[in-house]
């Protein structure tokens, strides 16, 4: 009888990575497991711009489940595997490289939401194949839909209880803005951001508390983002800021609203049904090939349209093209499904 087949995974980046980790137990239980952490995921090398590392959660969760964990691409035996899992498609992290040293098929992962079209202008330059959300996104042949696994745990908290307001923030006001190489202005979330939410009068209409959820980021200082943003907050708020929070689907379950910046992490509010708004310019939303294009809950930041959108229920539509088993949380069975059909159908 045949033993089991190796998989190489790569982690890069948790903040990436964390959407098809929890697939880690389940392929575990089919092959042999072995991990190579770089880039931001490297044990001495790595950044982590938070008040919680990645790698630490990475570590205590997933690493019982890999037989061998290696951290140096020259100490790795490609030869040995037949199938390398990626956790990203960016050349930045060094996956070209090994996708030259590579001996099977290689395999990467969407970064997220950008405009950048990374799954597509870097095929057969660190994979053969890229797994994207949804079927919006499978739009050549070589790009394969495989959901957020990690969201399929919301099913688990539907219906709890609502605590309070999400605000979830992307650039703040105080670093210099960015502009993308295509010309794309974000605008920073500022005093005139903060001013234009009126968040006494949300905080008034729908009588919970707000929390803002500020982005960590390696280059950044969290610390000080904290102070920008208090300094901000009109008097008599009740309020608290988060930074990396332990299990962000019982963050977004926990929220009688989700409002803020077209992220990745929106689809979890939208997936649960919880009235969302997603602010234009303040992060990628309807540019290019981004996931958020004719999503009704993307609009300009005004307080009575905020209002307005709130009462609307998220087109289900939208959510059944963009994130595959996204309505049925079983996101991480199409998944598997498919490396099962890589893995087998390949040696």
């Amino acid at each position: 009888m045949e033993g089991k087949k190796n998989i190489l995974f790569i982690t890069t980046q948790y903040r990436s990575g964390e959407r098809i980790y929890p697939v880690i137990p389940f392929l575990s239980e089919k092959y042999n497991l072995d991990l190579l952490t770089i880039y931001h995921m490297h044990p001495t090398q790595g950044k982590w711009g938070g008040n919680t590392d990645g790698r630490k959660i990475f570590n205590k969760t997933y690493r019982p489940f890999f037989k061998t964990t290696l951290s140096e691409v020259d100490d790795t035996s490609f030869e040995k595997y037949d199938l390398i899992i990626a956790d990203d498609c960016r050349l930045q992290s060094g996956l070209g490289e090994i996708y030259q040293r590579r001996k099977c098929l290689m395999i990467g992962n969407s970064h997220g939401n950008n405009r950048f079209n990374y799954p597509v202008i870097n095929y057969q330059k660190c994979f053969d194949g890229c797994f994207v959300f949804g079927e919006k996104e499978a739009t050549h042949q070589h790009l394969i839909p495989g959901g957020i696994p990690s969201n399929d745990k919301l099913k688990n908290y539907q219906g709890i209880e609502k605590k309070h307001i999400l605000l979830i923030t992307n650039f703040l006001g105080n670093k210099p803005t960015y502009t993308d190489p295509f010309g794309f202005h974000f605008l920073p979330m500022d005093e005139s951001f903060f001013n234009s939410l009126r968040l006494l009068e949300l905080q008034k209409k729908y009588n919970k508390p707000i929390v803002i959820k500020i982005k960590s980021r390696e280059d950044g200082n969290y610390k000080e983002d904290i102070n920008y943003v208090k300094n901000l907050l009109p008097e008599g708020l009740d309020y608290k800021i988060v930074v990396d929070v332990e299990d962000d689907n019982l963050l977004i379950s926990e929220s009688e609203i989700v409002i803020g910046h077209p992220s990745t992490m929106m689809l979890k509010s939208l997936q649960l049904k919880i009235p969302t708004a997603m602010f234009k310019n303040y992060g990628y939303g309807d540019e290019g090939g981004c996931i958020y294009k004719n999503c009704n809950q993307l609009i300009e930041l005004e307080y009575n349209q905020i209002i307005e959108t709130l009462k609307s229920p998220p087109d289900l539509k939208f959510l059944e093209k963009t994130i595959l088993g996204g309505l049925s949380f079983n996101s991480t069975d199409y998944y598997i499904h498919y490396i099962d059909q890589l893995i087998n159908g390949y040696k």
